[in-house]
């Protein structure tokens, strides 16, 4: 390997560990989120607080991962558990980060990353809540949309004006979210709101095939979880359990992978 490679090598490991440590902090304030959202407190306002004694936490109670690591998953001041959800919640996030600049855009720090950071936070929101709420907060999808917006500009910057690009993300938009809104109005108790307009966002975001990929992987993964949940739980099939966390899952695989793995499917046949 040259002198050269191994630089370049380098570099994309700092600039990745510089990533994930930027999402474990950007994770940190989407705990906040998942935490306020649904008990509509305001999270603009006010300092951390620890959940059981409500003592406000210190500046040196909130870095990202390391504060809890450090004080062995407990409150400085009341000394209870504090949960590992949320240090998992902030190396999740930046997790899905660094797979932003290795996969989403080959290691390009350009415009269409921050779109992507834009539409993986607000897909970790969306899982959280609505697996514990069943809801879906309309600034989830319209950060979404806002994403989907600025990766397309980015493609306009690189690629210029593309009518067909911008055709293929209006259809995206609609194919799964029409599809959506039918079975809502034919059935209102089998999809939500925020589904629909979730799907619209991602559909913008992904364009047509992408879409669809990602709303194939989300069944897959429902399927799959509820077979295991009912099994070990021993619950009826028929329980109402939300759709949003999986069809986060889907997205966000689609958006990442969806490229490489539609290629690789359709290689197997041309």
């Amino acid at each position: 390997m040259e002198d050269y490679e191994l630089f370049l090598l380098a570099m994309r490991i700092y600039i990745s560990a510089c990533i994930f440590v930027f999402g474990i902090c950007i994770g940190s304030f989407l705990n906040v989120l998942v935490y306020r959202i649904p008990l509509g407190l305001d999270f603009k306002k006010g300092s951390s607080f620890c959940p059981t004694c409500k003592h406000e936490l210190k500046w040196y109670d909130l870095f990202p991962l390391f504060s809890w690591l450090f004080l062995r998953g407990k409150c400085r001041y009341c000394k209870a558990k504090i949960s590992p959800i949320y240090p998992i919640g902030e190396s999740i996030t930046g997790i899905m980060f660094v797979l932003s600049y290795v996969f989403g855009t080959g290691c390009q720090l350009k415009l269409a990353l921050l779109g992507y950071f834009m539409i993986c936070a607000a897909l970790f929101v969306t899982f959280c809540i609505d697996y514990k709420h069943m809801f879906i907060p309309d600034s989830m999808w319209i950060t979404v949309l806002l994403g989907g917006i600025v990766i397309y500009v980015d493609s306009l910057i690189t690629d210029g004006w593309d009518k067909k690009e911008l055709t293929n993300r209006i259809i995206g938009a609609l194919v799964v979210s029409v599809l959506f809104y039918l079975i809502a109005y034919i059935k209102p108790d089998a999809m939500g709101g925020g589904d629909i307009k979730l799907m619209f966002a991602a559909g913008f975001a992904l364009g047509s095939v992408k879409v669809v990929f990602s709303l194939l992987v989300a069944g897959l993964v429902g399927t799959v979880y509820l077979l295991i949940t009912n099994s070990l739980k021993k619950e009826n099939l028929k329980k109402q359990v939300p759709f949003g966390p999986h069809l986060a899952v889907g997205i966000f695989t689609a958006l990442i992978f969806g490229d490489s793995i539609i290629k690789w499917y359709l290689g197997m046949f041309l």
